[in-house]
């Protein structure tokens, strides 16, 4: 099996000098093979809009690869070969957060496990607040990260890493002084009444 997949599959630097590949490594950093339809049925049918999505947002359609590797990596890591109604949704969901958070983040250092796992703050908000049918466009996607900037809300992202991360009651403590379960009740409060403001929950 090849180290990298490249989509489109027909795609050659030497030739094509328009077309903005996204190359996914065939293994996450644990060793674990990636599940191919996450590829397939993930990437492949939303490739232009995650090349658009890294345009529009980090202003560099080359980081394309960037934001779509960590979600497809977590994706086949936590669901394997189940890839559900809307595998490419899913994949196009968790690539806009993360280029949101780095967008936001600018050239702040981040270990490669934050951006990794940014993906899992949507399914999260998406339990939480049963948003699977609303947030079914990228156009929703956008209204509620301008609401969370029109409200000053910069924080949430600040919290949103450490989050997905998983971190210990001890460095919520030392950043916020507050526990996690203080946080995080905060971060998911502030979520809803985002969410809210952008007329995405009722």
């Amino acid at each position: 099996m090849a180290v990298f997949i490249t989509i489109p599959s027909n795609y050659d630097e030497t030739i094509d000098k328009v077309t903005v590949p996204i190359c996914i490594r065939t293994k996450d950093d644990r060793g674990n093979l990636v599940h191919c339809g996450w590829i397939e049925r993930g990437v492949v049918p939303v490739a232009e809009k995650l090349v658009e999505l890294a345009g529009r947002l980090l202003h560099d359609k080359w980081r394309a690869s960037e934001i779509t590797e960590p979600v497809v990596h977590r994706l086949s890591l936590d669901c394997g070969s189940n890839l559900g109604d809307e595998p490419s949704l899913r994949v196009l969901k968790g690539a806009h957060w993360l280029a949101e958070d780095l967008r936001v983040g600018g050239r702040r250092a981040r270990r490669k496990a934050d951006v990794e796992l940014f993906f899992q703050t949507m399914e999260a908000m998406e339990d939480r607040f049963d948003l699977e049918k609303q947030v079914a466009t990228q156009r929703t996607l956008d209204r509620l990260a301008d609401q969370l900037s029109k409200m000053g809300m910069d924080y949430v992202r600040e919290i949103l890493p450490m989050m997905m991360l998983e971190c210990d009651a001890d460095e919520y403590r030392r950043r916020f002084d507050k526990s996690r379960n203080t946080v995080s009740q905060q971060f998911y409060r502030s979520m809803r009444k985002a969410a809210r403001a952008a007329g995405i929950l009722g």
